[in-house]
């Protein structure tokens, strides 16, 4: 079965106290694979991942990514081991720790030095900095590359009923799937989430046509589809409340029989972007 890992994007959005609360009550529940990155509230998340969890550092798959420099009004992608190395350790440094289970880059495209990225990650892995090396990206020719030239323990993509285009892929690779509730839009509060712009190849009308017909609960379905195809299954968390919500749904047993059915209707959208 699947791992349930905790994306830690949002854990912030009501305030440090519930961010704390937010890792203290998914550690409580069993949850040890915590994930987040440099990016994450500028800093910020790693900072209280790091406060918090300092003392059980060896009980925890701790995870972060980098790549993405921040500047004084937002951020540039910067793949170059130069940078790396220093946002690598800025990481360390933040989440109280000399090594990270799992580092990765945090996208990428096919205009980059590849080869560069990949042989500083090597290097890391190596020296024991890094335990495993991981790429999180949605394009498939970056993918590719790193499959067919790196050293790639993990990928980090988005996987839901809603999006499931990795599969077309076929990769052998294990896969932690975030997104797996599709903005809430797999989720009984559907119709407060859903916008004019639909979500990834849906539109709005299609998903009100869809969405009803889903097997309730929703969320335990989404959750049981992506244990299917994923490794680990990353959902975030704004509160303590959401998270429990997920948790519960994690564990609900579904009938396997309909999670069938409702795999074999909707159909697998492919790649429309940066394919070759």
């Amino acid at each position: 079965m699947a791992e349930l890992g905790l994306g830690t994007m949002s854990i912030l959005k009501h305030g440090e106290t519930e961010a704390k609360a937010i890792l203290e009550a998914a550690y409580r529940a069993g949850i040890r694979h915590f994930d987040t990155a440099d990016v994450y509230d500028r800093y910020k998340v790693e900072e209280i991942v790091g406060s918090t969890f300092a003392s059980r550092r060896e009980e925890l798959f701790l995870t972060s990514k980098g790549g993405n420099e921040l500047t004084a009004d937002g951020m540039r992608w910067n793949p170059r081991a130069s940078y790396l190395e220093t946002a690598l350790a800025g990481s360390l440094e933040r989440l109280q720790t000399d090594y990270l289970d799992l580092y990765y880059v945090h996208g990428g495209t096919i205009e980059d030095d590849l080869d560069e990225t990949i042989a500083f990650m090597r290097e890391q892995k190596q020296r024991g900095v890094i335990r495993q090396i991981g790429l999180s990206s949605i394009r498939p020719n970056v993918i590719r590359y790193w499959l067919e030239h790196g050293e790639l323990d993990v990928l980090m993509t988005p996987y839901s009923l809603l999006d499931r285009r990795i599969e077309t892929l076929e990769l052998d690779v294990p896969i932690v799937g975030r997104g797996p509730l599709a903005k809430g839009l797999l989720t009984d509060e559907w119709s407060e989430r859903l916008g004019e712009k639909g979500f990834e190849s849906w539109n709005e009308d299609e998903l009100r046509d869809l969405l009803p017909t889903l097997p309730k609960p929703i969320q335990a379905y989404a959750l049981a589809a992506a244990r299917r195809t994923c490794a680990v299954v990353l959902p975030g968390a704004s509160s303590v409340e959401q998270l429990q919500e997920t948790i519960d749904a994690f564990q609900q047993s579904v009938d396997e029989d309909k999670l069938d059915d409702v795999l074999s209707r909707l159909p697998i959208h492919p790649y429309t972007k940066h394919a070759t």
